[in-house]
């Protein structure tokens, strides 16, 4: 049964203050619900509290003194805002040049490393926007970077106008790209370089901005007069050898002041980490860089730039290009860039950084991790990732992240678009699911019965296995899609891959009431795991080869997804994540009252690098999208149930990064009496008029589709779908039963009871529950 009525907490808002509605008064003794002086305002409160909270400052995203232009926020965009243009490049992209690869060999196998030294953070020259204006008697340029410790460490070379041919960029670049004339800024030095002699005609000084990570320069034009023509611009970034007044150029191997990943053989290598104005950039790539890093290995950057029309920036035409190669796209694919709560370091993860990965892990930015890292276990351990908590750095640490959005070409209803949220594996990232027409994405958007949205996430590079920082991106994504999408929030779903399905199975079991429905593909059961000794590693009692999460494992929280649908996915000759692993919640699907589909691949589909069609080396089973699209529906969200099962698991809440699971749609405050073990709550309202959903038995089919490159793909399909629940009398009367609880609330106006309502608790000891709004704490047990 679905409520018409928004769901959520009753905040209690005395008329005479209205100024006091954002300090909620839920669960107050003096708050009562039937007091004729205040009234009650409704918040959808569904999930943890990141999902709800105000976005945060973004100092990067912050403009000051003659800038004015909201940023795109979309990357590798242009657009003509409030008389300045706007380039947006991405994040995580300055990688230099070299050899493109695909997922795994480009986790193992960069192209530029970074000198070791902390101050670079792995990211210095990542070159985030770059923006220009006609002021005075010149233009300015904005620089903004992703990472900032000190601004001597990093240069970028600005093209001003066109040749014949291209020409050597200055300062001991050794790359080559069209110009007129040279900007170079570096710390709060600003050169100018006459393209064709290469001589210096002047210089002047640069304005840093620390906090912003800006830097602004004014070019006079007595150097380059745009006029108002329309002109070429091009730029790049890289780190500037303070010592020797030039770019700093990479060696094969980095150390402490040198980059590393120069190409063998190749005696002068590009010294660009990262290259603006690159529109036509593949989303496959993981970050968005493979046309970057051919040219940089060429040292050759000609292909990008951008055509300024400094007449329309004199006029302050506001124009976004939607639609243009360079604009803004408001459908298809968008990589969105957004600013999180967190930040505890710039930059990259650094090997001395806090909470740091054992021995014996894989990590997304080092590969094989030798030794154990800063606040890790001392013991070694045979992992994919880490679980990184609040006390730790993540991969991604800085606070701009991004996330890949498709919106459907079909407008969206009147509530908008429902949507999946998808978690990728491994050191994966969005970018490795666009694989063509049939991709997740385009599937989605085409198939369901309703097109459907997808927003994929980094999730702070997707080898924290969501938890702290990297769980809480997922719901810092979803709002910022939310607010500046058409999503509806009541048909959020939420899925994903491999170490990306335990997050998405994990968020979806501590927080059932934010998503319509669930997607595991490939799902681990404890985190984290090791493909080829999981099968016996992950399943004993205790840890021998992994050392695992204590409270990871995800089958004993089944139960929370008593009113949330799940479709899992499994291969039956999968070596990476044994049918073992999967089978478990199978059998524990069948054996209880869910809403379940599990299929089970058989032949290639089966093995875990294709059945999510993740494009592993250009290779895609394809088609079997299908399978997922006939189940989504709608993706609406049951709001207020009658029955609510929820298990607390305090093991698994990162408070300092806004996850704590404590509550399922009319059960706030949940809170159990030992914390390290799991409580349990089973809850039935009498208001609603509705009775126990009739459960059936499993039923068992067998398929096949067909796929782009295998054509046969088949699988078992098992599944129960549950009727609606009958109808029947209601009643003010509220059943709970609960094991290991110390404390919970009811939200009796969600609940459609009143605050009178009969309270039958059956209890293992002691247990509070207070009636949200009512001034009645009750005592059982």
């Amino acid at each position: 049964m679905r409520s018409t009525r928004r769901r959520g907490r009753p905040v209690i808002v005395p008329v005479v203050a209205v100024a006091l509605l954002a300090a909620p008064l839920a669960g107050s003794a003096t708050a009562g619900a039937s007091d004729d002086s205040e009234e009650a305002a409704w918040q959808d409160d569904a999930g943890p509290s990141i999902l709800h909270d105000e976005p945060p400052r973004a100092p990067q995203l912050e403009n000051t003194g003659i800038w004015r232009a909201e940023p795109t926020q979309v990357c590798m965009s242009s657009a003509y805002r409030a008389g300045e243009f706007l380039y947006q490049g991405c994040l995580w992209d300055d990688h230099g040049g070299g050899t493109y690869m695909d997922w795994p060999a480009e986790t193992a196998l960069d192209a530029y490393t970074y000198p070791t030294d902390d101050a670079y953070r792995r990211n210095a020259a990542d070159l985030v926007e770059l923006r220009a204006q006609p002021h005075g008697d010149g233009t300015a340029f904005r620089i903004t970077y992703n990472t900032m410790t000190d601004p001597d460490l990093v240069a970028t070379t600005i093209a001003l106008g066109d040749s014949d041919e291209p020409v050597e960029a200055p300062h001991g670049a050794n790359t080559v790209l069209p110009a007129e004339s040279f900007v170079t800024v570096h710390g709060s030095q600003a050169r100018f370089v006459d393209a064709a002699s290469g001589e210096e005609v002047g210089g002047g000084a640069a304005t840093v901005d620390l906090e912003r990570r800006q830097v602004e320069v004014h070019v006079p034009n007595s150097v380059f007069d745009p006029g108002d023509e329309t002109v070429r611009i091009a730029a790049a970034s890289g780190l500037w050898d303070t010592g020797n007044d030039q770019y700093l150029v990479p060696r094969q191997v980095a150390d402490e002041g040198h980059p590393g990943g120069a190409q063998l053989g190749d005696p002068a290598p590009s010294a660009f980490f990262d290259v603006a104005f690159r529109y036509d950039e593949p989303l496959d790539a993981p970050w968005r860089d493979r046309q970057q890093k051919e040219a940089i290995a060429a040292g050759d950057i000609s292909d990008f730039f951008a055509e300024v029309d400094f007449a329309k920036l004199r006029r302050q035409v506001e124009d976004d290009m939607t639609g243009q190669r360079e604009g803004v796209p408001d459908t298809g694919y968008i990589h969105r860039i957004y600013p999180s709560h967190f930040e505890n370091e710039q930059g990259r993860r650094m090997p001395g950084d806090a909470g740091g990965p054992p021995a014996g892990a894989f990590t997304q930015q080092d590969g094989l991790n030798l030794h154990s890292s800063e606040g890790s276990s001392e013991r070694p351990s045979g992992q994919f990732g880490w679980v990184c908590r609040d006390d730790c750095v993540p991969s991604l640490a800085g606070q701009l992240q991004r996330y890949l959005i498709h919106i459907p070409e079909e407008g969206a209803s009147g509530g908008g678009y429902a949507s999946l949220t998808w978690l990728p594996g491994f050191a994966q990232t969005p970018g490795e699911w666009v694989t063509g027409e049939n991709d997740l994405y385009q599937s989605l958007a085409r198939e369901a019965e309703t097109p459907t949205a997808v927003v994929a996430v980094d999730g702070r590079g997707s080898d924290n296995w969501f938890y702290g920082r990297s769980g809480a991106s997922v719901f810092e994504a979803i709002a910022d899609a939310q607010r500046h999408y058409p999503l509806a929030p009541d048909r959020s779903m939420l899925g994903g891959f491999s170490s990306g399905a335990y997050g998405a199975n994990k968020l979806s079991l501590q927080f059932p009431d934010a998503f319509s429905k669930a997607f595991i593909c490939d799902g681990l059961d404890r985190a984290p795991s090791f493909p080829g000794v999981n099968a016996v590693a992950d399943t004993l009692p205790v840890d021998t080869v992994t050392e695992h999460e204590a409270g990871s494992k995800l089958t004993p929280l089944l139960p929370s997804r008593h009113n949330q649908p799940v479709m899992e996915w499994a291969g039956a000759n999968d070596d990476f994540i044994p049918y073992n692993i999967t089978r478990e919640r199978a059998e524990a699907y069948a054996a209880g009252d869910y809403d379940y589909e599990f299929i089970t691949w058989a032949g290639v589909a089966s093995e875990h690098a294709f059945m999510c069609e993740a494009a592993v080396q250009g290779i895609s089973v394809g088609g079997t999208w299908d399978v997922l699209t006939d189940w989504v529906g709608d993706g609406a969200r049951v709001d207020d149930p009658a029955r609510v099962s929820y298990v607390r698991n305090p093991l698994m809440d990162d408070p300092q990064s806004g996850l704590v699971g404590d509550r399922a749609y009319w059960l706030p405050g949940i809170d159990t009496r030992q914390d390290d073990e799991l409580g349990t709550v089973e809850a039935f309202s009498r208001g609603f008029g509705a009775g126990e959903r009739a459960v059936g038995g499993k039923q068992t089919e067998l398929h096949s589709v067909s796929g782009n490159t295998i054509p046969v793909n088949p699988y078992l399909r098992e599944f129960r779908h549950l009727p609606d629940p009958p109808e029947e009398p209601r009643e003010n009367r509220i059943e709970i039963n609960v094991t290991n609880i110390d404390s919970l609330a009811v939200d009796p106006a969600q609940a459609q009871v009143g605050c009178d309502t009969e309270l039958d608790v059956t209890t293992d000891g002691p247990v509070e529950v207070t009636l949200l709004g009512c001034d009645r704490i009750e005592q059982f047990g």
